[in-house]
This record gives C-alpha cells, sequence and structure tokens, in this order.
C-alpha cells in the first residue's frame, strides 16, 4: 500500500469517527486492503465488513459501538429498515448489551436473503418506518412490540420504561397497539403482561431490572422517585429511586449505585470523583435524616437474583405474594457464597462488555 493510499484510509477513519460511524469496503479491491490491515493489527473488523480503529473502537461503550456499526450499515445499505433492539438502540432506549449482539432488518416475504454474518432479518410486510438520526427504523410502537415479545420480562421492562421516559409514545398507545396485534403472533402476551408493568418514572435500565426482580420475587412495589426535603433546608429536595412505605414501619429507601455518575462527563459537571462521593456523603446523610432505612445496591446485585432477594429481605421489603418465596433467614455461610456468587457475576458481567473484536462467522462478537 503506497504512502498516498494509506493517507486516504486514515482520512476515510477521520471521517468515520467524526461522523461517529464505521468504514465499509466500496469494492472488492478495497475489501482486500481493509483486511490487510486488519491482518497487520492496524484495523478491526467489528461487524461483517465493517472496520474501526483499534485505539478508538476500544475506547467505546457497548451501546455506542452497536450505533457505529448500524449507521455504517445504514450508509451502506440504504434500503434497509431496522427493527427489534437495533431500532431500539436508535431511538435511544435501554437496551440490554446481550440484546446487541446481531443487527436487526426488515426484509420482504419475496426476498431470498438469509440471517447471517451477524445480520438477523425479519420477514414482514405491512411495517411502517421513519427514519431517526437518518436511518430507517420501525415506529416506536412497533419497535417496542417486537422487542418485548422476544425478550425476557427484566430486560422487557427496561426497554419499556425507557420508551414511555423518552416521550416516544405513551402507556395506553402502547398497550392498545400490542393488544390489536393477532393473537397467533409469538410473544403477543409476554409483550401485554411486560407493558402492563412499565412506568414512566424509572430513569435507568438497572432501575427497571432491579424492579422488575422485585415484582417477580413477589415483593411490594415501591413508589419511584419518591421526594424527600432536607431536613436542614426544607428549600432543597432529593429524589430517591425506590420508596416503600407500610403502615406502622420504618420507611425503605432503595438507592442503585451507577458507575457512570462518577465518571461521564455529563453527569459529572466538571467535578472530581472526590467533590462527588463527597456530595454523595452529603445527600445520603440528609436522606438518612428522614427516617428511613437506606439500602443501597449495585447492578451487580441486582443481576444476582439471590443476593438481591436476600438484601430486600434483610432491608424489611414487605412481600406481596408467599408462593415461591425464597427464604429470608439465610445462614452466614450462605450470604457469604452469595456475595460470591455476585462478584462472580460482575467479574464476568465486565469481561461480557468488552465486546472483542469480530471473528468472521454468524453472529457479531460472540
Amino acid at each position: 500500500m503506497t504512502r498516498q493510499m494509506k493517507a486516504d484510509l486514515m482520512s476515510r477513519f477521520d471521517e468515520a469517527e467524526r461522523e461517529q460511524t464505521c468504514v465499509t469496503p466500496t469494492s472488492a479491491n478495497d475489501d482486500r486492503r481493509l483486511r490487510l490491515a486488519v491482518e497487520r493489527g492496524n484495523l478491526l473488523e467489528v461487524a461483517h465488513r465493517v472496520y474501526a480503529r483499534p485505539g478508538y473502537w476500544t475506547g467505546l461503550k457497548q451501546t455506542s459501538r452497536a450505533l457505529h456499526i448500524i449507521r455504517a450499515l445504514s450508509l451502506a445499505h440504504p434500503t434497509w429498515v431496522f427493527c427489534g433492539p437495533s431500532a431500539a438502540v436508535v431511538y435511544g432506549l435501554s437496551v440490554s448489551y446481550q440484546l446487541l449482539s446481531e443487527v436487526h432488518i426488515l426484509t420482504s416475504r419475496k426476498s431470498h436473503s438469509q440471517s447471517k454474518n451477524g445480520i438477523r432479518r425479519h420477514v414482514a410486510s405491512n411495517h411502517g418506518s421513519m427514519k431517526v438520526q437518518g436511518i430507517p427504523v420501525t415506529t416506536p410502537e412497533q419497535t417496542v412490540f417486537d422487542c418485548l415479545r422476544s425478550t425476557d420480562f427484566k430486560h422487557g421492562l427496561a426497554i419499556a420504561d425507557s420508551a414511555l421516559h423518552l416521550g416516544l409514545s405513551t402507556k395506553e398507545r402502547l398497550l392498545d397497539f400490542i393488544a390489536a396485534q393477532d393473537k397467533r403472533v409469538h410473544g403477543r402476551e409476554q409483550a401485554l403482561t411486560t407493558m402492563s408493568h412499565a412506568d414512566t418514572l424509572a430513569e435507568s435500565g438497572g432501575e427497571s431490572i432491579a424492579r422488575a426482580t422485585i415484582i417477580e420475587q413477589g415483593f411490594m412495589l415501591p413508589e419511584l422517585q419518591h421526594v424527600l426535603r432536607d431536613i436542614t433546608d426544607s428549600s432543597v429536595t432529593y429524589r430517591v429511586d425506590f420508596w416503600w412505605e407500610t403502615e406502622g414501619q420504618q420507611p425503605i429507601i432503595g438507592e442503585l449505585d451507577g458507575h457512570d455518575k462518577y465518571v461521564v462527563p455529563t453527569m459529572t459537571n466538571g467535578k472530581s470523583i472526590v467533590e462527588i462521593m463527597s456530595n454523595e456523603r452529603l445527600r445520603e446523610s440528609r436522606v438518612s435524616g428522614s427516617g428511613a432505612k437506606v439500602m443501597r445496591f449495585s447492578y451487580a446485585d441486582v443481576i444476582n437474583t439471590e443476593y438481591f432477594v436476600h438484601l430486600l429481605d434483610s432491608f424489611g421489603v414487605p412481600r406481596v405474594e408467599k408462593d415461591g418465596a425464597v427464604d429470608a433467614r439465610l445462614s452466614i455461610s450462605e450470604v457469604r457464597f452469595l456475595e460470591m456468587a455476585r462478584d462472580e457475576a460482575l467479574r464476568y458481567w465486565n469481561l461480557y462488555t468488552g465486546m472483542q473484536a469480530y471473528q468472521p462467522r454468524d453472529g457479531l462478537g460472540h
């Protein structure tokens, strides 16, 4: 490859990164050049015939990686309409990382194209579409329905909650849309059940998944984003993620600890970690002044269901169902085992979300 060709190639990647997308080949010869760069360790093939520079790619989160791939494929295939989890990501919904291993597009019944190379094709004849961020996607209602019917309750609730929170649609409109679907459509009842529990007040996917576990395990539903006044200054208020209050018992506050508030610039507002943690301690002291018990938990706690149930029981969160309830009286050895399992779950979660470069085979990434 000549010096000029290398300069032109790097210019393409500079432009792609400015546009938050990846590079796709423009010809067979171009694809060979890109693959040669991959073999030499200068590029990554992050999806089938989709390329990125290693230093840039490793700095992206999983959701951003998925968006880069979708943008690149949309530019290369302008007629494609993205659906399901891929459309949900474009809309900005809370999509679990495990749903991002493939790109989902619509195809007609007449098409002979098959799902392969990380592209999952879904047959549809009358789905409406619209452009979001310049990318053709299914309508908000169709996107949410397709996601809810193809994933479990926990991850579906995160998508449903975020659709309401972002104002993409209303709960009534989404329920009506789902109910109007043919009863023979796979996952219709699952989608209706999930949508019935959706709440516009949920502010993150982690909160939604925690609430889904609370529902599945038969605990009392908390009030979301409950407002408390500072006991030292009534003009200052705080919102807590979860609030349980039952007659004759001490109220319980549930707070999900998020990593982003310590490192993401849009959430740190230029403050150092020391400043943020100091503010967190001050906030917690004021919140504790309400007389409520404060139960802090991480996403690692949430995805370890047994441990999360143990936390809820230990802090006295009431149960509304007895059938299938987990025994709250765990032994010390059982608690230690659950703590070890929680730490192991977090370790594997971190490994999972660090998506590796694409290896040419059916399926993206994993």
